[in-house]
Formats: C-alpha cells, sequence, structure tokens
C-alpha cells in the first residue's frame, strides 16, 4: 500500500498564508509541499484584508503571515486576529524578512506563537517553517483534546 494522503485517511492541516509577494506565496508553497508531503493544504492571500476575510468564512489551524504589507501590515492583521473570538487562538506564525530583536519581541507579546525568517536558503527555511507548524498544531490539538475530555467529566 503507498503511503498517499488518501491512504493515510488524515485531515491535512490547514494553513492561511499571506504576504502580498506573488512569488513568495509560490516558493514557500512548493518548499512546504515538499517537507510536509501532503499533510499541508495551503490558501493563499496577497493581504491581510483578504485573509481576514478567509478567516471569517473557513476554519484554518495556523496562520502564516508576512509582516511588511501594505495596506494592513502584518503587526496590525495580528492584532485583529487576537481580537476576534472565532479565530483568536489560531496559531499564528511571521514568516518574514523584516525583523529585528525589537520586532520580534513586539510580535511575540502581541500573540505571535514563532517568528521564522525568510532570509535564507528557501528550502531550510520552510523545513523550520514545517517544524514549526506541526509543532503548533499538535500543541492546539492536544488542548481541544484536554478541554473536550475536561468538559465531559464533568
Amino acid at each position: 500500500m503507498t503511503k498517499d494522503f488518501q491512504s493515510r485517511n488524515v485531515m491535512p492541516v490547514r494553513i492561511l498564508h499571506v504576504d502580498d509577494e506573488p512569488a513568495h506565496l509560490e516558493i514557500t508553497r512548493i518548499f512546504l509541499k515538499r517537507a510536509a508531503k501532503y499533510d499541508f493544504e495551503i490558501v493563499a492571500v496577497l493581504s491581510a484584508e483578504k485573509a481576514l476575510e478567509k478567516l471569517e468564512n473557513e476554519y484554518f489551524d495556523v496562520v502564516v503571515s508576512d509582516y511588511k504589507m501594505p495596506g494592513m501590515n502584518g503587526m496590525d492583521f495580528l492584532e485583529t486576529v487576537r481580537e476576534n473570538i472565532n479565530y483568536a487562538d489560531t496559531p499564528f506564525i511571521f514568516f518574514s524578512g523584516t525583523g529585528g530583536p525589537e520586532l520580534v519581541e513586539e510580535a511575540l507579546k502581541k500573540g505571535a506563537e514563532r517568528h521564522i525568517t525568510k532570509k535564507g536558503d528557501p528550502s531550510t527555511q520552510c523545513t523550520l517553517l514545517a517544524g514549526a507548524i506541526y509543532e503548533l498544531t499538535r500543541e492546539s490539538y492536544k488542548e481541544v483534546w484536554e478541554r473536550a475530555i475536561t468538559t465531559a467529566k464533568n
């Protein structure tokens, strides 16, 4: 039996990827798919505004966002996500070429779980991103199951 998506009978991790550069979206998609095989379903959008529309209408396991974007930047997008009860708990990862220590610290204080730089080899950076996505979604599902078990016991 081949180990393909259909034979595994597992739902892929749904990722909302936000970046104003179409080339960055495509490169990241290619390398994430390579790193994760069939485990990721990636929905790419070109602005934070479009991402908010997607979040209102679809479920995502994790948000991956650039920081420097026209209109609403990544930090404003993060704040908006954290303020909405419907998706405030969705893990949020900055995947950006922008960001010194001060920006990273601010992002983490405002609720981002991770900041991974785009600088360097795309394959290496996307492997780091894939690892962070796996880790955060595993933590998120664990919390959901623990709450469900606690609720069922009461």
